[in-house]
Parts: structure tokens; sequence; C-alpha cells
């Protein structure tokens, strides 16, 4: 049996939750018998997924305790091959005994932390994500550039295991009423550009909203979709309106699955051109992989663990970061030279459909049992 623990999780939205409940489903389709001990109210919804769920919903730290509890407790009466947890949060109550323990890193729970002994409260987080660490058998991460955060409080090297994200693949039908809303937005319009991301001020649509303001003279028709929800739309508009574009921008919200597949394959260019905070950063970037299964080119910019999703000049380009020169310079290459543009995202669909689909990522997790 395995076990996963996790604080995010379906029916709720974000990389972390379509991160671990795709595991899930990657188990159960591999043949392993699968718990997974969730946040949230219990609903309908979970009478859908193909293992069982028990949900927790009470004040943050006690449902955390309670959940350890219980996994604690069956450690004890049934055979537990594997306990894998979205974070070092929810391994923290986890007794260490007769079961191996993997537990994920994602980066900015790492960026957070201090590296001078400053902050009294910093220094004690830090000390409980070492701790939890510690009783790991197996520490996951997400990039490379994750990978070097952990060594970076001297964490046991030979703990730490890269595995990129897996990805669910949407091979359904896409329905009549969601073709003719594409439809509808790209209608007439040429190039297409799209952003798939939270809106929040470290990914980046600043930049390319003024790298765009500056090739609008070259690109007159373009369209720039933006698909995500967030508290920084209002300031996204407000810099749309201050360079004169905001009439080619669409914001797009919530997309499902039909809808961002069927987006992204009208698009021309995937871009996302996140800095690097001081708490927070892209340490991997499956919007990119989402690119690159559809056949689209992909930019990113050259910090966290981008470099790990977009090859550079052979998926995609990798810009200077905060650097809206080098950024216009390359949406412009790629926009213009059609030919390097399909190439890219011939590659990307190489690259990525033969590594990150969960029904060959899920091998790399049950290799580690």
């Amino acid at each position: 049996m395995i076990i996963i623990s996790t604080q995010c999780f379906f029916p709720s939205k974000g990389g972390i939750e379509d991160l671990m409940t795709g595991m899930a489903k990657a188990f159960v389709q591999s043949g392993q018998d699968v718990v997974v001990y969730a946040d949230g109210i219990i609903s309908d919804k979970d009478k859908i997924l193909p293992f069982k769920i028990k949900r927790f919903n009470q004040w943050k730290p006690i449902r955390r305790i309670l959940k350890a509890k219980e996994i604690n407790n069956l450690i004890k009466i049934r055979k537990i091959d594997l306990v894998v947890t979205d974070s070092w949060k929810s391994a923290e109550y986890l007794k260490p005994i007769n079961v191996k323990i993997i537990v994920l890193a994602h980066g900015s729970e790492i960026l957070k932390l201090p590296y001078t002994p400053i902050n009294v409260y910093k220094k004690y987080k830090k000390n409980r994500i070492l701790k939890s660490f510690n009783k790991a058998q197996i520490i996951v991460a997400n990039s490379y550039y994750t990978q070097n955060l952990i060594k970076g409080l001297k964490v046991n090297p030979n703990k730490i295991k890269i595995i990129h994200p897996g990805i669910e693949i949407f091979d359904g039908n896409i329905s009549e009423d969601i073709s003719d809303k594409v439809k509808k937005i790209v209608e007439g319009k040429s190039p297409i550009i799209l952003t798939l991301a939270r809106l929040e001020k470290r990914k980046g649509h600043l930049l390319v909203i003024e790298a765009l303001s500056r090739l609008k003279f070259k690109y007159p028709n373009f369209l720039y979709m933006i698909a995500g929800e967030g508290n920084y739309k209002d300031t996204i508009i407000k810099h749309a309106i201050s360079f004169n574009i905001l009439d080619c921008i669409k914001f797009l919200g919530w997309i499902n699955e039909p809808e961002k597949t069927l987006i992204i394959k009208k698009s021309d260019l995937l871009v996302m051109t996140p800095g690097l905070g001081t708490e927070s950063v892209e340490s991997f970037g499956m919007a990119f992989i989402d690119g690159s299964l559809n056949g689209v080119a992909t930019l990113g910019t050259d910090n966290g663990g981008m470099s790990d999703a977009i090859l550079d000049r052979q998926t995609g380009l990798i810009a200077k970061t905060g650097d809206v020169e080098d950024i216009t310079l390359k949406i412009d290459q790629l926009l213009s030279d059609n030919s390097m543009r399909k190439k890219l995202g011939k590659n990307g669909i190489e690259f990525s459909s033969k590594t990150f689909p969960w029904k060959y990522k899920i091998q790399e997790y049950l290799d580690l049992m």
C-alpha cells in the first residue's frame, strides 16, 4: 500500500494540487493500492477518484497532527510500502518506523529561509524543515535548482533525487461550445502569445507587456492571452493601459483542460518571464511542458529551474531575467522566424511526450520503493 499525505489536492486548483492528484492516479494505474490523506471537506467529487481518500478540515496545524496520527497508527497495523508527502509540512509529525518516506521539495519553501541567523522565527522554521528532511529516506527535488537549494541546507546529498513533475495528458473530446468560444477569441488575430500562470508579481506579466508594446509596430494585430487567476490582475491592467496595449490583451481567467489544450494549440508562442523573488521562485515551470506537449515554442528566463523545462534553442529560448531588451529580442526572434518556431515546437513534442506524462514518470517513483 502507498500512502499520500498532502495539503494540496483535487478539486483545488494549482500546480502542487495537479502534481499530487496526478501522482495518486498514476500509482493506481500502475497497480498500486493507494490511500490519500488530504486537506479539505469530503464531497461528491471525491467519489469519482479511483482510490480511497480521507479529508481533514480542522485548523491547519491541528489537521497536520491528526493526519500524521492516523498514518502512524495505520503503519503499525498494515504493511505500508511507501509514504509520499507533498512537502516537509506533511511529514513533520510522521514517525519513520519501518516505512520509507519520500518528501517532495518545490524550491520556494527553502528560498524563504534565511541564510543568516537574524530572524528567530525563520531560524525555527528552518529547523523544522531540516527535521522533516532528515526523517525522510528520500527527498525528491523538482529540478536541479531545487536540488542545489536543498544541498545548501547541509542535507545528506545522497538522499536527494531529482524527479521532474509529471503531467496528465488530456486526450478527451473538445466540445463544439469550447471550440466556438476559442475561435471567437483568436479570430482575426496573429501572432498569438500565451501566458499560463497565476496572476502574481513574480510571474513576469509586466515584462511581457512592455516587450510586446515595443513590438506592436511590427505585429499590429497580435493577441496576448493571459490564462490564470490571482490578485495581481488590476496591476497588470494598469500596466497594459500605460503601454497602450490593453486592447491587445485577453484575460481568460481559470480554464479547464479542454480549453487549455485548444488555446495552447492556437498559440504561436508560450511565454513566462519570472523574476527571482526573495521568497518565491519558478523552480520548474509546468506551463512550458504544456506548451511543448502541444508543439508550441516556449520562452522563459534564466533563473530558478526553468532550464529543466525549456531546452534552450532546442524546445524554446531562455532570456535574461528582468531584461526587457533581451525578452523583446527573443520574442521577436520567435515570432519572426516561422521555421525556427516550428522546429522548436516539434522538438518540444519529442522532448516532453517521452518524459513527462505520468505513465512514464510514475516509474521513477516506483523505482524508489
